[in-house]
């Protein structure tokens, strides 16, 4: 097809929130507090087709947070015209720790979570409904309260 495919953004952007959280020091603070972090949900937009050897960058930076979850915005723009080709929202979940937790680690004070942005916060609401929705198709909506 002569261009990026669905796949390859994927692992791109899995690889940029690696480089993200070693170059910010999150992935030094979880092993510091036993904790894990594991991505919960994804999405992504494809505006344009990157093609085969078109330069782009990959623009990673953590958006919000709330009391379980990292929210991370991935953005890939075209060198040739500064086009934002796709943008990825991912949910990485923390596991044995917090987000807060994490924050203060690192910067040795309580921070301040940035507000959700209105589309980030509509995505946050659709994988939370579609969450009550599978739990209650499985029954563990009852096995929970």
């Amino acid at each position: 097809m002569c261009h990026m495919n669905n796949a390859r953004y994927l692992r791109e952007c899995d690889f940029a929130r690696f480089s993200l959280y070693t170059r910010n020091g999150v992935f030094k603070a979880v092993r510091a507090l036993r904790a894990s972090m594991v991505v919960a949900a994804t999405t992504i937009r494809y505006r344009r087709a990157l093609c085969i050897g078109e330069g782009y960058e990959l623009r990673s930076r953590i958006v919000t947070w709330d009391d379980k979850a990292f929210y991370l915005e991935q953005r890939f723009v075209s060198k040739k015209d500064g086009l934002v080709c796709a943008v990825m929202y991912c949910k990485q979940s923390v596991i044995r720790c917090s987000p807060d937790q994490i924050m203060q680690h690192l910067c040795k004070r309580k921070v301040q979570c940035p507000e959700f942005p209105e589309d980030l916060q509509h995505w946050v609401n659709f994988i939370s409904a579609s969450s009550q929705a599978l739990r209650a198709e499985s029954g563990l909506e009852d096995k929970n309260k």
